[in-house]
């Protein structure tokens, strides 16, 4: 576990930013993370990993290494929060066939990340209805702790009993904002008082920008929250 020292010191340096949710306080992280400090419990969403060699596969011309890139980030953000628990919220694999084409050294590099910490949960997402064996760790279809629900896609609350709000992925938000004299598009965290939705972590996963209609589907839009993520800062826009 972080301790608070650490903690105040990311607030500071604008690499991550506290929120209330849920009457819980989370903290946003700039590498496209999110730790819930009271839980010790640290997630990831859509890593997609091999998109790259999925890609290639269709005559696609991208460099095959986004899994390489994928792993290193998750183990920077595993390092600097120290979690007990892991969740990664749904389509971690690009395609059901992802794990076939990654090499040995990466999924044995991917299960000692998972044997790092004391808990690694799968959730299971439209990409990765299932994950391989060969892969440590949990599955399950949602995460539920204390009030909050861990789930890939959004789903009606009414369905989850004492859930008081949900995170999820899937939608692999963007968005443009004025900072410092300039224009910045980039990933982002989206909140209102009943949903966070989580930026794509993966390295080749792109972005739906926040005026896609997508998004007033599951979100109240006029108390929506944008948080950019860029140049490894996170910034209320």
């Amino acid at each position: 576990m972080i301790d608070e020292k650490q903690l105040v010191q990311l607030v500071q340096n604008n690499q991550s930013i506290p929120v209330q949710f849920a009457d819980q306080r989370l903290l946003l992280d700039a590498e496209g993370v999110l730790y819930w400090p009271q839980c010790d419990l640290l997630i990831f969403s859509d890593l997609h990993f091999e998109k790259g060699s999925f890609l290639t596969q269709f005559a696609h011309p991208v460099p095959r290494y986004d899994s390489i890139d994928t792993l290193k980030r998750i183990q920077a953000s595993i390092a600097r929060y120290k979690p007990s628990t892991v969740v990664c919220l749904g389509d971690s694999l690009h395609d059901v066939n992802a794990v076939k084409r990654m090499e040995d050294r990466l999924i044995n590099h991917l299960n000692e990340l998972i044997s790092s910490v004391d808990e690694w949960c799968w959730v299971l997402g439209n990409h990765d209805p299932d994950i391989p064996e060969s892969l440590f760790g949990l599955r399950m279809n949602f995460f539920t702790k204390n009030n909050l629900l861990l789930v890939h896609e959004f789903e009606n609350l009414e369905n989850h009993k004492d859930v008081n709000g949900q995170i999820i992925g899937h939608f692999h938000p963007k968005v443009s904002a004025r900072i410092a004299m300039q224009k910045i598009t980039g990933k982002c965290f989206l909140q209102d008082h009943k949903t966070i939705v989580m930026p794509a972590f993966g390295k080749y996963t792109g972005g739906l920008d926040l005026k896609n209609e997508a998004f007033s589907t599951i979100l109240d839009k006029k108390n929506t929250k944008n948080f950019l993520m860029y140049n490894k800062k996170i910034y209320l826009v």
